[in-house]
């Protein structure tokens, strides 16, 4: 072979071998650029464990709001990155990724590659257009002149779906450096890749709220399982429920379907509730437990007082806003927890399914819990009014006698009589009857202590035991129910029926040595309140009386 041709053939063979060294080169610069990158990109995305720390109150609206802006926060750094890796291979000078907004019926910038508030060097003039066009007809679309390629619009579509959520931008004032052959291989692509990769990082956020929510939920059941009584665990209930939303307070409703009736079981000390006490049955809360569907009440002034709420009375300010989530199990609905708040627009719509959650994990144990102490409840308490029985009234009569007794201390019996209930049972019937002594009832659990005993003794007879109560406080006590039963009125079926009671007060050791005598004393002082021309008060042993109204 000649020299010639082999220095030739040589000279090919050199040119081969450091054209295939130089793009060794260079794919193992791309290569570790690309990993690089990968790894970055794997760093901010957000992590779906959560802290051992977190707590119930991480389930509040507050708290909630602070997680997902700070996660969100997270987000929109990996979308940042991913896109300056799109600008960069393009050769752009800015990457936008745009979505629908449903608010504004616009297309709107969701994430972009440079810093700042927005996109910083987007022309909306000059390439608006061509981003709403892609979306429209669902195709590549670029602009440019004289052979430079200033803007390209890819829409965002799910394979095999053939509807754009979106719209993936590169644009560049001077003009992209790659062709419009490459530009038309690689956006299709690229906006394909965005596309999945923000709806993985969407479905990340969820996941982790969701693990978040179950953690605090788990928790809040676990402290639920370590109070099994029934008072217990309703206290406990509501008070996690009130640590979840952070609202005022909580009330537990519980509910017979079968005779369509409930009563009020506890509420925390936010509310100002007096418990138990019998529910109305035109009531909202009531009616929601009819349905069985949660209610939000945003704006609950001036419609949701106690007496529309509950269907009694509350010793502090009506709430801004409302929220009532029915108990439900195996299809029946055994309850309601309501949530007050002072704010107006407190509660969100969907405030009622992390509650749901721990409602429905408690609803067995509460099910069971009333089922004991229903027989109890029965047995003491009067299903009318929810006032105690006669039966209780003598078993808390001799304890609170052999009290005073052992610690010197006096206790006072005031008995109560609604004036003229003969006269409106034949009025305006019995149902109306039984409307008046549920509202005398529920206005005389408002005013006493909850030390104080509140028994239906019969018929319209109401009887108070006063614990380390002597005979002046227990006069003016009489007075003050007194005046309250005069100012107000019931409500029947349109009617308005005015009411006033007699009282008569006895305290024993003060005004009846014997305590074998403080009933009967009380007794015969009511006799005279009745005598003395009824709505007034008169006491036992004592010849100054107070005057009628």
């Amino acid at each position: 072979m000649p020299v010639f041709l082999v220095s030739v053939l040589l000279l090919v063979v050199s040119a081969a071998a450091l054209e295939a060294a130089r793009r060794a080169v260079l794919a193992r610069r791309e290569t570790k650029m690309l990993r690089a990158r990968l790894e970055r990109f794997e760093l901010q995305l957000p992590r779906t464990e959560t802290p051992r720390s977190v707590d119930v109150t991480s389930l509040r609206r507050d708290a909630l709001g602070a997680y997902v802006a700070r996660e969100a926060d997270r987000l929109r750094n990996v979308m940042a990155h991913l896109l300056a890796d799109c600008r960069d291979a393009m050769g752009a000078e800015e990457a936008v990724l745009w979505r629908w907004n449903e608010t504004t019926d616009a297309l709107r910038p969701d994430d972009w590659s440079t810093e700042g508030a927005r996109p910083a060097f987007f022309n909306a003039n000059a390439w608006g257009p061509l981003i709403a066009l892609a979306m429209e007809e669902e195709s590549l679309q670029l602009m440019g002149e004289n052979g430079s390629v200033f803007a390209v619009a890819a829409p965002l579509i799910f394979e095999p779906d053939t509807t754009p959520v979106g719209v993936l931008s590169v644009t560049s004032r001077r003009g992209l450096s790659r062709s419009r052959e490459e530009l038309k291989h690689w956006m299709p692509r690229l906006a394909l890749q965005v596309a999945y990769a923000k709806d993985l990082l969407q479905a990340r956020l969820e996941y982790g709220q969701y693990l978040r929510q179950s953690h605090v939920i788990l928790k809040a059941v676990e402290r639920l399982g370590s109070d099994p009584s029934g008072d217990a665990l309703a206290r406990s209930l509501c008070e996690t429920a009130v640590e979840v939303s952070g609202a005022r307070g909580a009330a537990l409703v519980r509910w017979n379907g079968d005779g369509e009736s409930g009563d009020l079981h506890y509420a925390t000390a936010g509310l100002g509730l007096r418990t138990p006490a019998v529910l109305d049955p035109e009531s909202q809360v009531a009616a929601q437990c009819r349905l069985g569907v949660a209610q939000v009440y945003e704006d609950a002034r001036g419609r949701s007082t106690a007496h529309a709420l509950y269907g009694v009375g509350r010793t502090m300010r009506d709430p801004g806003s409302v929220a009532v989530i029915p108990i439900t199990r195996q299809g029946r609905v055994l309850g309601a927890l309501v949530l007050e708040s002072d704010e107006v627009n407190y509660f969100s719509p969907d405030l009622s399914h992390p509650l749901s959650m721990l409602l429905a994990a408690a609803a067995g144990s509460l099910e069971l819990a009333w089922s004991f102490g229903e027989v109890e409840r029965r047995s003491r308490t009067d299903p009318l009014t929810g006032l105690f029985n006669r039966a209780h009234f003598g078993e808390q009569l001799q304890e609170k006698l052999n009290l005073a007794d052992r610690y010197e201390q006096p206790v006072s019996l005031v008995m109560v009589d609604i004036d003229h209930f003969k006269r409106v049972n034949d009025t305006y019937g019995h149902e109306a009857g039984d409307a008046v002594l549920r509202r005398v009832a529920g206005l005389i659990q408002e005013a006493v202590r909850s030390t104080d005993v509140c028994v239906r003794y019969g018929g319209e007879e109401i009887a108070l035991l006063l614990a380390q109560t002597d005979r002046t406080a227990a006069m003016e006590m009489a007075s003050r129910l007194r005046e309250r039963i005069e100012e107000t009125v019931a409500f029947h079926k349109g009617a308005t029926i005015p009411v006033t009671a007699s009282f008569g007060v006895a305290t024993y050791p003060q005004t009846v040595r014997d305590r074998e005598k403080l009933f009967p004393q009380a007794d015969e002082a009511l006799y005279r309140a009745k005598a003395d021309g009824r709505n007034c008060v008169r006491c036992a042993g004592s010849t100054v009386e107070t005057p009628t109204s």
